[in-house]
């Protein structure tokens, strides 16, 4: 029989660029509105909401 090794699994990454991604729209409707400190938080806020939904969906818990 042949010498089969697991290897284990590697993680993607999609929840951190779906961080990035909240962070940076964030950062776009701060500037937009003249606010960049709520754009800021509230950016930061999603992204990490949205990065534990996508930890998740995926099991990567």
């Amino acid at each position: 029989m042949a010498n089969e090794t697991t290897e284990p699994k590697k993680r993607k990454g999609v929840s951190g660029l779906v961080f990035v991604g909240c962070l940076m729209l964030g950062f776009a409707v701060g500037f937009m509105t003249g606010n960049m400190p709520v754009g800021f938080f509230g950016g930061l806020g999603v992204g990490f909401i949205a990065m534990a939904i996508v930890r998740y969906k995926l099991g990567e818990w």
